[in-house]
């Protein structure tokens, strides 16, 4: 086996890896679990309603004159 054949089955060999990881990642039987591991951020942050203020006043917003004293 030649350099040129080797070098060739090895590109082949990572193409369908990467094919089968493409397919595996829009695969519709992993959109519920994709799904839910995107939202992990906000499972320990309270319901808010719009307009409502935050319940610390640390993460308040800025005042109006800004960072000035």
């Amino acid at each position: 086996m030649d350099y040129g054949t080797f070098s060739g089955l090895y590109t082949l060999f990572l193409l369908l890896i990467f094919i089968g990881i493409i397919g595996w990642a829009f695969s519709k039987r992993r959109k519920q679990a994709f799904d839910e591991a995107a939202h992990l951020i906000f499972s320990d942050e309270p319901a808010r309603q719009v307009g409502e203020a935050p319940a610390d006043p640390a993460q308040g917003s800025i005042p109006a004159g800004g960072d000035k004293p």
